[in-house]
């Protein structure tokens, strides 16, 4: 039998055991709330599943091996949110292009309301070719896709000439990021593959771009949120036009153009004003830009922005709070399309799906954190659904197919031979 068509036969045989790891740990909660987060209990597991099947696995805290690195964002507890990895060590000997770590992030945004739910956001269910739960696609699947994908070869024989690492790291919604720097820090590699992209796209480009917020308090006392309402919207009317500008530069980039992530590159994720009757003097948004600009061309703007806000509010009697950081800035980053790890995932991907491989820009991701700290020859790759999409990421009824989780262990598999070179039991 031919050696490829062995290793993707393994993962066909076994998809069922892969479904139900994945199940489990979408039954695990692992929620962000930004200064803190849930990762523990499923990091213990995934260590747990990386030591059953005979990786070297190993627990740590991001904190500890890279506090001192100048992208270390303060105020999101990562001195006890864990990373995990499994290492496999390669041969050393033969052919081969380096070693390589495959990412997925062990963190989830928060479950929501469960009342727009069609199954309980923790079950894991699996029915109709479908897995379901809030972190399936983004970004649990990659963890147990990335060690099926090294299983596959391992069991069919085969040692592979160079180091595979997986990691399972914490704290990648909101901008996080001291997780997947950590592990970039701890393990160097050659290569570095981030499983959290969608649409079994292949991902050369990293999007730029930031979270913000604004906040605003009237100058007197309220009995209703009017006056509020009306200063939030003026700075709405400030920050729309940002967003438009956003969207009109993406729409010029060919690796957005026309795409959903060019009709996402601003987004409104939070409106308020007064709670319950109360507080009715304060209001304040939140919101998502995506770019391909500098961070110095676009805090430029933002401080205009800042100061034509605070001359129309002061005119209403209300005084604006500025425009605050939620995540760091995400740079704009690249690889080019001819480097040899985009030609060889894109081969495979493509023999796997029976198409050509759509080679296409990110969104905001920590992808852009493995180019920076890891190594120029980063890629991403996944299978997430997209953010606007019933059941995509962050939206109730998350899930995934399992004809295109198959899909991408396989792809991952043919890459790992083809990249680290083999060697015949």
């Amino acid at each position: 039998m031919e050696l490829k068509q062995k290793v993707m036969n393994f993962v066909d045989e076994n998809q069922e055991q892969m479904f139900e790891m994945l199940s489990k740990l979408v039954q695990i909660n692992s929620e962000n709330f930004v200064s803190h987060g849930n990762e523990k209990e499923c990091a213990l597991a995934v260590q747990k599943i990386y030591e059953d099947f005979d990786l070297i696995a190993e627990y740590y805290y991001p904190d500890a091996v890279m506090k001192d690195n100048s992208d270390y964002l303060a105020g999101r507890s990562t001195d006890v949110r864990p990373n995990v990895a499994g290492v496999y060590k390669g041969t050393g000997k033969g052919e081969g292009k380096g070693s390589v770590m495959i990412a997925a992030h062990l963190d989830t945004v928060e479950l929501g309301d469960e009342e727009l739910w069609t199954v309980p956001p923790l079950s894991g269910v699996i029915k109709d070719d479908r897995i379901y739960g809030r972190g399936v696609g983004d970004n649990k699947y990659g963890i147990v896709a990335a060690l099926y994908a090294l299983e596959a070869i391992r069991k069919s024989g085969i040692e592979l000439n160079r180091d595979v690492i997986l990691s399972a790291y914490c704290d990648e919604e909101f901008g996080g990021g001291n997780g997947s720097i950590a592990s970039c820090v701890k393990y160097p590699c050659d290569a570095y593959i981030s499983l959290d992209s969608p649409y079994g796209e292949l991902m050369v480009v990293s999007v730029g771009g930031q979270a913000l917020k604004t906040s605003l308090k009237t100058r007197d006392t309220q009995d209703s949120a009017a006056l509020a309402i009306d200063g939030l919207n003026a700075v709405k009317e400030e920050i729309d036009k940002f967003g438009q500008r956003r969207r009109d530069e993406l729409g010029e980039n060919p690796y957005y153009a026309g795409t959903q992530m060019q009709e996402s590159a601003y987004r409104i994720s939070d409106y308020f004003c007064g709670k319950a009757g109360t507080d009715l003097s304060k209001g304040g948004m939140n919101f998502v830009f995506y770019t391909d600009k500098t961070k110095d061309e676009i805090y430029e703007e933002l401080n205009a922005i800042e100061k034509t806000c605070t001359e129309k509010l002061d005119k209403m009697d209300i005084d604006f709070g500025g425009i605050e950081l939620v995540s760091r800035y995400f740079d704009y980053m690249t690889i080019d399309e001819d480097e040899d790890i985009v030609q060889m995932m894109s081969k495979n991907i493509e023999e796997i799906q029976g198409k050509p491989t759509v080679i296409a820009g990110a969104c905001l991701s920590d992808y852009f954190l493995y180019l920076k700290h890891g190594s120029p020859k980063s890629i991403s790759y996944g299978i997430i659904g997209d953010f606007k999409e019933y059941g995509g990421a962050h939206q109730p009824d998350e899930f995934i197919t399992c004809k295109d989780f198959v899909d991408v262990t396989k792809a991952v598999s043919l890459f790992l031979l083809e990249w680290c070179g083999y060697t015949i039991k």
